[in-house]
C-alpha cells in the first residue's frame, strides 16, 4: 500500500512519515526539505490543478490530509483565509482523489461541538461555536460525500516531540516549569490529551484496513488543561506550585472555545482492538524517545525527574 501524507512538516505529518507501518509512505508540503528520508514532493495544494497532477504522479492508495490552518483565532479574524485552506483546498483534494480512485483521510477536531456536554461520540450532533469549527465541519462533508473512500478522524489536544515541529500543550509547559517559570492555565476547558504517535498509528491502521466513515481518536484521560499541567509536573518531578488556574474568559481570545469538550473513542477501539493511551502512558513513551531525551536533557535530565 502507498500512502501520501500532506502537511509533512507538521507534528502529525512528521510522525506519520517516521512510522514503521509496513507501507510505502510519501510526503508532500510547501517546504523544500524531505521528512524522515521518505520520498517527498514540494507542492502547494492550493494551486489549481496541483493536487490532480500530484496524485497522477504518485498514484497513492490513500491520502492522509494533515495540512490545515489550525490557528483558531486567525480563522475567526480572517475567515476567508480559513475557508480557503480548511474547506476549499479539501474539496479540491477530494475531487482529485475521486479522479485518481484513491481514498482520502481527513483530520478534523472536537471544535465541531459546542462543549456543553462532552465528551462526544460520533453520533452526537455537531454545533460549532467558531469559524474554525464550522470550517472543519464543512471539510468533513466534502470528504464523506465524495465519490471515493472517505475517512474522517476527529482528534484533539495533540502532544509529542519531533525535531523541527513547534512546541505543543505538553512540551511547552514542561520547558517552562523546568525553567522555573510561573504559568497560568485555564481550568474550565475539558478534553482528552492525545499522544501524536498513537494517533498516527491508528490513522495508518485505519487506512490499511480500508475503514471509511467517521471516527474519534482522543486519549484515554479526560481532564482540564490545568489538571493536565499539574499531572505533567508530577510525572516529571517539577514544581506544580508554579501553576495557577485561570478562566478561559480571562484570555480574551478572538474565537470561542468549547469548554466541556472531549471525544469518546469506543468506535475506533472496537475497530482496531485497542484503546488510545492515557496521558501518563503517552508521556511515559514520549520521554523514552531518544529525540526527546536529547532535546530535553539539559532541562529535565536524561531520564526526566519523575
Amino acid at each position: 500500500m502507498r500512502i501520501l501524507v500532506t502537511g509533512a512538516h507538521g507534528l502529525l505529518g512528521r510522525c506519520l512519515l517516521q512510522a514503521d507501518a509496513g507501507v510505502e509512505l510519501i510526503g508532500c508540503g510547501r517546504g523544500d526539505e524531505p521528512v524522515a528520508g521518505r520520498p517527498y514532493h514540494a507542492v502547494d495544494l492550493g494551486v489549481a490543478g496541483a493536487a490532480t497532477a500530484l496524485l497522477r504522479q504518485v498514484r497513492p492508495d490513500w491520502v492522509i490530509h494533515t495540512a490545515a490552518l489550525t490557528d483558531v483565532d486567525r480563522c475567526e479574524t480572517d475567515p476567508e483565509l480559513g475557508r480557503r485552506v480548511n474547506v476549499d483546498l479539501v474539496t479540491g483534494l477530494a475531487r482529485a482523489c475521486e479522479a485518481a480512485d484513491c481514498g482520502l483521510a481527513q483530520l478534523s477536531t472536537d471544535y465541531v461541538f459546542d462543549g456543553a456536554n462532552g465528551p462526544y461520540g460520533e453520533d452526537d450532533e455537531p454545533a460549532p461555536l467558531s469559524q474554525y469549527g464550522r470550517q472543519k465541519l464543512a471539510s468533513e462533508a466534502a470528504v464523506l460525500e465524495a465519490d471515493t473512500a472517505g475517512l474522517v478522524v476527529r482528534t484533539l489536544w495533540l502532544y509529542g516531540h519531533v525535531a523541527g515541529a513547534r512546541r505543543n500543550l505538553v512540551t511547552w509547559p514542561i520547558e517552562a516549569l523546568a525553567r522555573g517559570e510561573r504559568l497560568r492555565i485555564v481550568d474550565d476547558q475539558w478534553a482528552n490529551p492525545t499522544w501524536v504517535r498513537d494517533l498516527a498509528g491508528m490513522l495508518l491502521e485505519l487506512c490499511q484496513r480500508g475503514a471509511t466513515g467517521l471516527f474519534h481518536v482522543g486519549g484515554a484521560s479526560f481532564m482540564t488543561r490545568y489538571e493536565m499541567v499539574l499531572e505533567l509536573a508530577a510525572l516529571f518531578g517539577l514544581d506544580g506550585s508554579l501553576v495557577e488556574p485561570m478562566a478561559t474568559a480571562e484570555a480574551r481570545q478572538a474565537a470561542p472555545r468549547p469548554l466541556r469538550s472531549g471525544l469518546r473513542y469506543e468506535r475506533v477501539a472496537q475497530t482496531l482492538g485497542r484503546a488510545p493511551l492515557s496521558l501518563a502512558e503517552g508521556v511515559e513513551r514520549l520521554r523514552a524517545e531518544a529525540e526527546f531525551q536529547r532535546d530535553f536533557a539539559a532541562l529535565i535530565g536524561p531520564r526526566g525527574r519523575g
